[in-house]
């Protein structure tokens, strides 16, 4: 019996070290309300083998504050069901999310993913978020991730999958 709990218990950390992005019907942010950083404009590679993406482009936004990104080079971890992403992004408690909105057959969709961004020596750092408090259950709106959001960041492990992106 007790084999049985640690392994499961080491089953639910390595999903919780390793997982993918959290995916919602909800953006952790309202679109194009926060200014771009237009810094971000340009292609990003990592050179890192389990990443969702290995390479993206990044563009100017037909909308304001608003940017799209297309996924030049899929990872291992990739799990989209397009490559194409409208983004912006979203400050929270003094730190900086990016909100990709999915994008199929050329029309935004009700998928949302969202990273924590940080930008530093002319490089950019993602890391996923962890929900950690009620789960992905919990986002009801746009508020209710919000909330669900502040409350996990007390959790050592809310930022996971850190990514450092080089600019080309």
């Amino acid at each position: 019996m007790k084999s049985k709990f640690f392994i499961a218990s080491i089953c639910c950390c390595m999903l919780v070290l390793t997982g993918c992005p959290v995916s919602s019907k909800y953006p952790l942010g309202e679109k194009g309300k926060e200014e771009f950083n237009e810094m971000l404009i340009g292609t990003w590679f990592n050179n890192q083998s389990e990443s969702t993406a290995k390479q993206v482009t990044i563009t100017s936004g037909e909308e304001l504050n608003t940017a799209k990104l297309h996924v030049d080079e899929k990872g291992e971890s990739f799990m989209a069901d397009d490559v194409n992403f409208l983004i912006w992004q979203t400050t929270l408690e003094k730190k900086t999310f990016l909100v990709l909105q999915q994008i199929l057959d050329g029309q935004p969709v009700e998928t949302f993913y969202v990273h924590h961004i940080s930008i530093a020596d002319n490089n950019v750092t993602t890391s996923d978020i962890g929900l950690l408090v009620n789960g992905s259950d919990a986002i009801t709106s746009i508020e209710s991730y919000r909330e669900e959001v502040k409350a996990s960041m007390d959790n050592s492990a809310f930022l996971s999958e850190q990514i450092v992106w080089m600019k080309k």
